[in-house]
């Protein structure tokens, strides 16, 4: 008798990525989120300083005050060269989430030193902190009235005696500091969620060192169109040339390939191949430093140029011999170590012929 409340398990879906040895060897990697929560006081100064990168491209100019005396601001940006209208990025590094009474003190401490006229109160600040906030700061920074209150009310047993680090000099919440404080909107201060903070920090080139590789998954290769795109003219032109040369004809044509024939399959092949090495291109644009793949190409080319100056028969047992050689390349240094195949080997040798780096049939 067949229970009718049990059901068949689905298999688990196929990936649609290509698994690499890194993963084999790595199991599951952390997530970013948990590995930023294991950074180190140190390790999270460094981080800050590679955001400021990327502040840089957003604001005129970004500056970092120094470690004593930094008035409540740790990274400054300008929006114009106005002094008085700057954010305020408080980078904080504490062992557990950012508590409501941790963010008053902070906060006292730009309103004092803008109400004593060090500077004028930011046009936003926000707490930068790899636990993120806890929900009861949350609550607060999203209510900018309630903040407000908190902050008055709890200003003797939070902040009074904390805001400078000299001895006996506190700072009393007086008639003509709360009239200040009324001038202030609360809604300026906010905070960065740490997803956030890793969204920003992608966009920096410190990401892939400061991350690991193990988090990027690399799409499968996707089959070439059945007609040639504008970026294939070259390379399949040349590898024309190339069976041309073998055959002792002054021209050979695409549409004369006979299907089964060695030169078919060949052709067939390289563009799976060139697309392999254009889609590796496309994937590393995503998470590696600028010109990244150009030193992986420069680095083939300076692996098979012996081979491609080398004397041949013909233009085709040059190509034959120097995709050979190609595949034999390893490239350990290189990041994208990890996500090269076989036809991203063979796929930048056409990039190259694609460039006029190099021909398969001398002139």
């Amino acid at each position: 008798m067949v229970d009718t409340n049990e059901i068949e398990i689905a298999p688990p879906k196929s990936d649609e990525y290509i698994l690499t040895s890194l993963e084999v060897s790595s199991g599951v990697p952390v997530s970013q989120l948990d590995y930023l929560k294991l950074f180190s006081a140190d390790t999270w100064e460094d981080l800050t300083l590679e955001l400021v990168t990327h502040w840089k491209t957003q604001y005129s100019r970004v500056v970092r005050c120094g470690a004593g005396g930094d008035m409540g601001r740790d990274v400054i940006a300008y929006s114009n060269e106005d002094p008085k209208l700057w954010e305020n990025f408080q980078c904080k590094h504490y062992s557990n989430k950012l508590n409501l009474g941790q963010g008053l003190l902070e906060i006292a401490k730009v309103i004092h030193y803008a109400h004593v006229g060090e500077f004028t109160i930011p046009a936003h600040y926000y707490f930068v902190a790899p636990q993120g906030v806890s929900n009861d700061c949350l609550k607060h920074l999203n209510d900018p009235g309630r903040l407000k209150t908190q902050l008055l009310s709890r200003w003797d047993k939070d902040c009074k005696s904390k805001i400078t680090t000299k001895r006996d000099d506190d700072i009393a919440l007086t008639d003509e500091l709360r009239a200040f404080i009324d001038t202030i909107d609360f809604s300026i201060f906010d905070h960065l969620p740490p997803i956030k903070i890793i969204e920003l920090h992608s966009k920096t080139e410190f990401h892939a060192k400061r991350f690991g590789v193990q988090v990027k998954k690399r799409p499968r290769i996707e089959s070439p169109p059945k007609v040639l795109s504008d970026n294939e003219v070259v390379y399949t032109n040349e590898l024309l040339n190339a069976f041309a040369d073998a055959e002792g004809v002054s021209e050979f044509k695409a549409a004369s390939l006979v299907v089964g024939s060695d030169y078919k399959e060949e052709y067939d092949s390289a563009r799976k191949n060139f697309y392999a090495a254009e889609g590796l291109e496309k994937f590393s644009r995503d998470w590696l430093p600028e010109n990244s793949y150009d030193d992986l190409v420069d680095e083939c080319y300076e692996a098979v140029s012996a081979t491609v100056r080398s004397k041949y028969e013909n233009g085709y047992v040059r190509y034959l011999e120097t995709n050979a050689h190609a595949t034999k390349i390893t490239y350990d240094s290189h990041p994208l170590s990890p996500y090269i195949k076989v036809q991203d080997k063979k796929g930048m040798c056409h990039q190259l012929v694609n460039s006029s780096r190099f021909k398969w049939v001398k002139e």
